[in-house]
């Protein structure tokens, strides 16, 4: 799956992109809001992860931006913060292809995340005829 990570703690990248490459992702990184949006317009993305703290412009305001995006309108995001776990919380309440995270997270945590999202489908039961949802 290939990953664009908009974050700008260093720290906590230089962990998780070595664990998400070693588990077959392809990991694109962003430090800010504007060149989250590059990458993406760039190269096709399977899921998409920003912190809520950006330089430029916030994560809220980029996962609103990145829902504008036809292409992007229904691909998993997660968002991410130590600090604006209200707002997280808020966003990721409105939209089924979206969760948020509590800074600091474990890589279990994040992938039990990643897995639940990736897997959520995009219509109800009622759209297989034997009542299972429809997996993506």
């Amino acid at each position: 799956m290939k990953i664009v990570i908009a974050d700008d703690d260093q720290n906590l990248l230089a962990m998780l992109v070595p664990h998400l490459e070693y588990l077959g992702h392809t990991v694109l990184l962003a430090v800010n809001g504007a060149e989250f949006l590059s990458k993406i317009t760039e190269n096709t993305a399977d899921l998409l992860v920003s912190d809520i703290n950006l330089p430029v412009f916030d994560g809220i305001e980029l996962y609103r931006k990145t829902r504008e995006l036809p292409a992007y309108a229904a691909v998993p995001f997660i968002l991410w913060s130590g600090i604006e776990m209200e707002k997280g919380a808020a966003a990721a309440a409105k939209d089924s292809r979206l969760r948020f995270l509590k800074k600091p997270f474990s890589l279990a945590v994040l992938k039990t995340v990643m897995d639940d999202l990736v897997n959520t489908p995009l219509f109800g039961d009622n759209d297989h005829p034997g009542g299972a949802p429809l997996k993506f």
